[in-house]
């Protein structure tokens, strides 16, 4: 069984902490999701995005995982557990967002968010 030395922790923080900054490069903020989500070509576009974005983010973490597998042996999969973990909670945050965004639909001018 590998160590978890301060290199190895390095890359599991990197591996976890890189999940939301991926997303977010693919996707708007969950605010400005709920004011799209009574647009349906706006909705197609942000799951778009929430499918690219999720891909990236999670073929990166397997290959943070795959790097870190020397050292750490099979512990390193935690770090891909980890970034699915954080991935899944965000999406279902920005889910959400859409989904009362639909629900509520566009809010009136002036009303801020």
């Amino acid at each position: 069984m590998g160590s978890l030395d301060s290199s190895t922790a390095g890359l599991v923080f990197l591996g976890i902490a890189e999940v939301p900054q991926i997303m977010s490069a693919f996707l708007p903020s969950p605010t400005t999701a709920y004011q799209g989500g009574a647009d349906p070509v706006r909705v197609a576009w942000l799951r778009r995005g929430e499918v690219v974005g999720g891909g990236v983010a999670l073929s990166l973490s397997v290959g943070i995982s795959m790097i870190a597998q020397k050292q750490a042996g099979p512990q390193a999969w935690w770090i891909f557990a980890g970034s699915a973990t954080v991935r899944g909670l965000f999406l279902w945050e920005y889910e959400r967002a859409i989904r009362l965004g639909q629900q509520q639909g566009p809010a009136p001018k002036g009303a801020g968010y």
